[in-house]
């Protein structure tokens, strides 16, 4: 076995750091590895390419600012744009550096690079996700589930010596989408009137795309939010229903009992049926398991901090919103 270290750079979102922790670094250990984080000493540190690379060249750190001069603090503050983890892994790459890499050699460092490049980016994630939540006023850092990007190559490198083995650039994807998504005649009709009545989307709706962005592992990548979020879209846009259905004539019946029961699956089983006659639970039994489920696991992570193991990880919380709001959408006749 050789002793072997992968390499890696993260983009960081201009987090404001002061200047003393510049160069700044600390070590994990993952899986039995050493890991460690860098931040940059000097504006270049980390920002070198090699030739071809496509990626944007940018500087490691640059002065924050505009800065306010306040009492009693100086206005000396690094904007961190680049920084570094590197993972100690045991490689079979023989010692000293073959002059061809065969296919079988790059199998060999191919894998060494996937161990590396897996914690590296766990690290980096996590490392981000603790700067923003020590520093919440830094409102441009994004979610804290945004994923670490990565700037420049991934290099496996001789740990002794720090010559370069291989490397690979960032990893390259296309994500394919049904053209079902896109606005058609009539739905651009619509939303030119009510943009020429200067009428606002409703909040229900809007939590709902809200709930999409939340979910989609290309955007936010936010399963916990979107939850929370679609359960909220949800009980909206249930008790806008129950208001509009009932009529002037039910209507002080339907603020007493939505004072009552607020709970989501409450809501569309014993409320709708005592306004309307009928319910999710007896016209759409699957729909309305998936609904509880919604509603438990919102409450697990409001209430508890984490997510309900009994919760299937095939359920999608947009779906499950998008769904009942179709469902809503059909006609429901009111008891006379």
């Amino acid at each position: 076995m050789t002793d072997g270290l992968v390499r890696m750079r993260f983009i960081a979102p201009e987090a404001w750091i002061e200047l003393e922790l510049l160069g700044a670094s600390f070590e994990a250990r993952r899986e039995g590895r050493r890991v460690r984080v860098v931040l940059p000493d000097h504006p270049e540190a980390f920002s070198a390419l090699p030739d071809g690379l496509e990626d944007e060249w940018r500087p490691s750190f640059l002065p924050a600012g505009p800065v306010f001069d306040e009492p009693g603090r100086d206005t000396r503050t690094a904007s961190l744009l680049i920084f570094e983890v590197t993972v100690e892994v045991d490689s079979e790459v023989p010692t000293p550096k073959p002059e061809h890499l065969t296919p079988d050699l790059r199998r060999v460092v191919e894998r060494d690079l996937d161990v590396g490049v897996v914690i590296a980016t766990q690290v980096a994630g996590l490392f981000l996700r603790h700067l923003r939540a020590a520093a919440p006023q830094q409102s441009w850092l994004g979610l804290a589930t945004h994923a670490p990007e990565q700037y420049g190559i991934a290099c496996l490198e001789y740990l002794d010596t720090g010559e370069f083995i291989f490397g690979r650039g960032r990893p390259q994807s296309t994500t394919v989408r049904s053209s079902q998504l896109r606005l058609d005649v009539g739905s651009l009709s619509e939303v030119a009137k009510k943009v020429i009545a200067d009428e606002e989307p409703g909040v229900a709706e809007s939590l709902l795309a809200d709930t999409w962005h939340l979910s989609d592992a290309s955007g936010a990548n936010d399963r916990d939010r979107a939850w929370i979020v679609a359960a909220v879209a949800c009980e909206v846009r249930v008790k806008r229903e129950l208001r509009e259905r009932a009529g002037n004539d039910r209507g002080g019946m339907v603020e007493l009992l939505l004072r009552r029961r607020s709970n989501l699956p409450d809501l569309l089983d014993e409320v709708w049926s005592a306004v309307l006659g009928t319910s999710l639970r007896v016209e759409a039994p699957e729909l309305f398991a998936n609904v509880r489920s919604l509603s438990r696991q919102r409450n697990r992570i409001v209430h508890a901090g984490m997510r309900d193991p009994m919760v299937p990880l095939s359920l999608d919380p947009a779906q499950i919103a998008r769904d009942l709001f179709e469902w809503l959408d059909e006609p429901v006749a009111v008891e006379a």
